[in-house]
């Protein structure tokens, strides 16, 4: 009786190295201005929770939504009613304020926190940007973010008042010192919360741990000042006002479009110079680069 003998196929080799040959990169070299201009807009994209899950765009379109509202009511009330002045511009910034802190607190944590955490710091620096090219990138995507909120709103408004006048030519003549005061008063605010929020953001790597501190942070920070302030009841005390950061925007906001802040807020009572609120702020946004510098390019 026979047996058959077990049929053995070749044994299939482990791997197979091809000899495809080293080629040089044939396409166009972007270099470092296209490689800036990308960060930026990625990191636009990802303030607004673009290309992210639809959860990660409520808080935008709800905060958007809320700052263009009362621009867009006012401006149909004046269409309506020519004789109706509406809101002020330092009112509607006054509205604005808390909605540009949610803002701030926010979108700054997009900007920094998630490529430490993720840890691909370094493939950017494999790219042709410095350390400081990443920090402004991420500077000018929140300037450009903030600018949208806090210039859009009272721009609005001041062109359906241009509009809605009888002459809008030579209303616009008489009120272009309206936009020059919406500037200074907007970069004060924008770049403000904007340096403590990128500042804040440089120490975690947890976003939510970065907004809360922001936003918890002002508040407390700003009662603490209110509540020292009033029990005191010093003139000498008057310097207090500058730790209260609500406090020190409505002083610069009373200080460019010259309006009275009245008695009962802490900045109107101690009636300090207005000018002082801008430097507060300058030193404020000077501290903060310095602290973004030491953090991302002296370590370099």
């Amino acid at each position: 009786m026979s047996s058959e003998q077990p049929v053995r196929t070749p044994q299939q080799p482990y791997g197979e190295v091809f000899d495809r040959g080293y080629q040089h990169y044939q396409g166009e070299r972007l270099g470092r201005s296209y490689a800036i201009r990308a960060l930026i807009i990625y990191s636009i994209k990802r303030g607004l929770g673009i290309k992210k899950k639809w959860t990660a765009k409520i808080i935008p379109f709800i905060l958007y939504s809320i700052a263009y509202l009362p621009a867009i009511v006012i401006t149909a009330i004046i269409s309506f009613f020519p004789g109706e002045t509406g809101l002020g511009y330092s009112s509607l910034y006054g509205f604005l304020d808390f909605v540009i802190l949610i803002f701030a607190a926010s979108v700054a944590p997009e900007m920094l926190c998630d490529d430490r955490r993720e840890n691909v710091l370094p493939l950017y620096f494999s790219r042709p940007i410095s350390r400081l090219d990443y920090l402004l990138s991420k500077i000018s995507a929140m300037g450009i973010l903030m600018a949208t909120l806090v210039f859009g709103p009272a721009l609005m408004l001041f062109a359906g008042r241009a509009l809605t006048d009888d002459n809008p030519a030579s209303w616009l003549v008489n009120n272009l010192d309206e936009v020059l005061r919406i500037a200074a008063y907007g970069v004060l605010l924008s770049a403000f919360y904007a340096a403590i929020g990128l500042t804040i953001a440089t120490f975690t790597t947890r976003k939510g741990v970065a907004s809360a501190i922001m936003i918890v942070g002002v508040i407390i920070l700003s009662g603490f000042a209110n509540g020292l302030y009033f029990a005191i009841d010093d003139p000498a005390t008057n310097p207090v006002v500058f730790l209260s950061p609500f406090d020190v925007l409505d002083g610069a906001r009373a200080w460019v479009f010259g309006t009275g802040l009245g008695g009962g807020s802490m900045a109107g009572d101690a009636d300090l110079p207005g000018f002082s609120y801008g430097l507060v702020i300058a030193a404020i946004v000077g501290v903060a680069a310095a602290v973004m510098h030491r953090r991302y390019v002296s370590e370099e």
